[in-house]
């Protein structure tokens, strides 16, 4: 029996081709889009889930007033905790960041990008396996370092590794230890440094990752309080006496609130601005791509009824045949759920091809490394797939096997109103969300180009960054050395220097004083002649010179944000100012330029010569040449052979043009512009296809009527017209609930973005003259096939 169902099965899908691909592709699809982003979720929820400790690990932020974040912690924080806090029963400080250097064991040397310094119970919050070495001794010297197997590989291939010396740089470290990294964390060094318990009593400085261990079912509300009242003891009073303000008032202005955040929570939930080191997840995207993915498969389905049904009709006599043979209605509904189980098993086969063959592309638009090896997650698509397939069959079955012998067999199949009404809504609902995604991504593409073509306030064109990787030299005789190099040569118009250029996510901020007024302002130490070669514009004063030495000593430049926050705006030159119990000089107001990216307000900042704090004398990160317009390859050849053999011998030469890298900074939304391209192709496609099975349906069970209207004399056009009309009903009613909706959504979507467009009024006009140009050639085709009707076929019983 279920060999003679597969035979007709085949035989029908031949002869209805057109209705089979369809049915296939449009479940594939929605199978492909599934099946990515369970990959892509799996992934980026599976950070840290292998730590057997992460049920009561969690990590500190502290919020600020005006809304930032910060990931980090203060150094002396922890071990304050640990003494006062009861529920805390241990803490583990990290580095915000990596240090790379290079490491040499005897002629073996690699330059590694990844060194983590941990406190010595690092590996107790971090267990990764221990391959050599007791966990609990790995880090507890100062010359300590542990080797991640990989590293261990690279520099001592086969042979032992313990107790060996390598060269850090110039320093000597012993191995004391190997580890297996265990994958994914936010947290990944490929070698640990021992970091010692810090006795400071900086608690301005938020430098660190600070994690602690608080036992399952902890009120963690009233931790946060606790933490809250050690910064408010040991840093907020004494603050605040100084400034002579209440310890509300110096909160509220300059101080933060922590907030503990669970270990496995920081990759897609983090708090933070920027996120731990190994990056931040996405979480709006996967539930947006999620939630249409599953979006994508209902409509695939319904438009997938709609075509069985359709195909279904069309064999209404062989089920009057069967019946009149005494074939019971569950034999047949078994017979067409099973065909319509059969395609299902197809789209499943095609989606998993599929999807190996888009994986590498996803991979890179994400930069992940994703691969289809998840059993589990094919054998629930899988599932889910054949279980769609039950529910379309039993639905197409149910509904065919209620026909009557008698009326199928003279060719009359009723439709239900009922029927007709759903099937409606879902066409509607498909033009809703098609037309959602055709505007939105006019919007996004709009707001990408403002922000690819938007005036910055500054000028990268020929800048060249390069960075400093040695970090065990002086950079500031590194530094004169290039300019003594470089100064004549006549390709290159300047040279300058700063911690930081446009574009970059590191942050020092330091508090501003002027009278009763503190802000907490953004710091850039820089070298002479940067702000000039970035082209930014002096507001007021005037840009640091040679020419006065008390540039180098006290002398400050704001932003125009800055001197407004400060209450100076007005006449800020030679307006004095505090920063860190150091008296400053204003020379100097700049035009506000952007320094970080077109999301963000452009915040308040200040700029001092690099010796206008002890501390930050040599912090020199990168170095920037101006280089003439059409010089750019020698140039670059010039400069990294010098770098290579003379400078940084044995170190990478990394460098990037500064306006190249400013404009990654709107990357994720230039990724959310090709996302919302191809996302808008596929729900158009899908739309299609359920416009077309809709058609198909509609038309074929009007065929009488249209041999009826032929007979009475109605024209080609009249018949079109009657055909095709509640279509573009449906149509104009979705245009008028789309359009508020995709307004309302986009407009929040605007939102995010501190400088932006206003909202376009042409994609609300283009979007549904589109939808009904489409409307009318895919229906119009239609009935233009159905007005060729064979008259006596639908009217011979009449």
């Amino acid at each position: 029996m279920v060999t003679t169902w597969l035979k007709l099965f085949f035989r029908n899908s031949k002869k209805n081709w057109l209705n089979t691909i369809i049915n296939i592709s449009g479940l594939t699809l929605g199978l492909v889009g599934l099946i990515i982003v369970l990959l892509y979720y799996n992934d980026e929820k599976s950070y840290d889930q292998w730590n057997s400790q992460k049920d009561i690990v969690y990590k500190i932020s502290h919020k600020w007033g005006d809304g930032q974040v910060y990931d980090g912690a203060t150094d002396p924080e922890g071990e304050a905790v640990k003494e006062i806090v009861p529920e805390v029963s241990d803490y583990c400080n990290v580095n915000s960041g990596y240090n790379s250097q290079i490491l040499r064991y005897k002629d073996k040397s690699v330059y590694e990008t990844k060194i983590g310094k941990a406190n010595a119970n690092f590996f107790e919050f971090f267990p990764h396996e221990i391959v050599k070495g007791d966990a609990k001794t790995i880090l507890a010297t100062k010359t300590a370092i542990a080797l991640s197997t990989d590293l261990e590989k690279q520099l001592f291939g086969d042979k032992e590794s313990i107790g060996k010396t390598i060269k850090y740089g110039k320093r000597e470290y012993i191995v004391t230890g190997v580890y297996k990294l265990s994958k994914p964390s936010v947290y990944l060094p490929n070698a640990i440094l021992h970091r010692p318990i810090t006795t400071n009593d900086h608690w301005g400085g938020y430098g660190v990752y600070t994690f602690y261990k608080v036992p399952k079912g902890t009120d963690l509300a009233s931790v946060e309080k606790k933490i809250f009242d050690i910064y408010v003891d040991n840093y907020y009073k004494n603050e605040a006496a100084e400034q002579g303000i209440t310890v509300d008032d110096y909160v509220s202005m300059q101080g933060s609130y922590p907030m503990l955040e669970k270990l496995v929570d920081l990759r897609l939930h983090g708090k933070g601005d920027e996120g731990m080191i190994e990056g931040k997840g996405n979480y709006l995207l996967l539930v947006i791509m999620l939630s249409l993915s599953i979006l994508i498969i209902v409509i695939s389905s319904i438009n997938f009824i709609n075509l069985s049904i359709a195909s279904a009709s069309q064999r209404a006599k062989e089920v009057g045949v069967k019946k009149t043979l005494g074939v019971s209605k569950i034999g047949l509904q078994l017979q067409f759920i099973l065909e319509i189980v059969v395609q299902g098993i197809i789209s499943i086969f095609l989606a998993l091809i599929i999807v190996e063959l888009l994986l590498p592309i996803f991979n890179a638009f994400i930069n992940k490394d994703l691969s289809l090896q998840s059993i589990e997650i094919i054998l629930q698509v899988g599932l889910l797939a054949i279980a769609i397939s039950i529910i379309i069959g039993f639905i197409t079955a149910l509904y065919i096997s209620n026909f009557k012998t008698i009326s199928v067999l003279k060719g009359n199949f009723s439709r239900s109103g009922r029927m007709i009404f759903v099937r409606n809504l879902m066409l509607g609902l498909q033009f809703v969300i098609s037309g959602f995604f055709f505007i939105g991504g006019l919007v996004v593409y709009a707001q990408v180009d403002y922000m690819s073509s938007k005036d910055l306030g500054f000028s990268g064109e020929e800048i060249l960054v390069v960075d400093f990787n040695n970090s065990q030299v002086s950079r500031s005789k590194q530094y004169k050395l290039i300019k003594n190099v470089f100064s004549n040569n006549p390709n290159i118009e300047d040279i300058s220097s700063t911690f930081l250029v446009p574009g970059d996510d590191n942050d020092i901020s330091l508090d501003v004083m002027h009278k009763d007024v503190v802000v907490d302002i953004k710091f850039i130490p820089l070298d002479f002649g940067h702000l000039e070669m970035i082209n930014t514009k002096i507001s007021k004063g005037r840009y640091f010179s040679e020419d006065f030495a008390s540039d180098t000593i006290n002398s400050v430049i704001f932003n125009e944000t800055a001197v407004k926050r400060l209450g100076i705006a007005n006449d800020p030159i030679n307006k004095e100012v505090r920063i860190n119990e150091k008296k400053f000089n204003i020379v100097g107001v700049v035009k506000d330029y952007h320094i970080e990216g077109l999301d963000k307000e452009i915040r308040p900042a200040f700029f001092t010569y690099y010796t206008g704090f002890d501390w930050i004398r040599g912090a020199m990160s990168t170095v920037q040449f101006k280089i003439k317009e059409g010089k750019k390859q020698e140039t670059l050849a010039e400069i990294e052979r010098f770098w290579t053999t003379e400078l940084e011998p044995g170190y990478p030469f990394s460098f990037y043009y500064l306006d190249q890298y400013y404009s990654k900074t709107h990357d994720i939304y230039k990724k959310q512009q090709k996302l919302f391209f191809i996302l808008t192709l596929v729900v158009i496609f899908i739309a299609l296809l359920g416009l077309f099975a809709l058609a198909t349906l509609t038309i074929q069970q009007r065929l009488k009527e249209v041999a009826i209207r032929k007979t009475l004399g109605a024209s080609v056009k009249q018949i079109i017209i009657q055909l095709i009309k509640s279509f573009i009903k449906i149509t104009g009613i979705a245009v008028v609930v789309l359009i508020p909706i995709a307004y309302y959504l986009m407009q929040n979507w605007l939102n995010n973005f501190a400088y932006r467009i206003e909202m376009p009024l042409w994609p609300f006009i283009i979007a549904p003259i589109i939808l009904v140009l489409l409307v009318f050639i895919v229906v119009g085709i239609k009935a233009l096939n159905a007005t060729k009707v064979d008259l006596i076929k639908y009217l011979k019983f009449e």
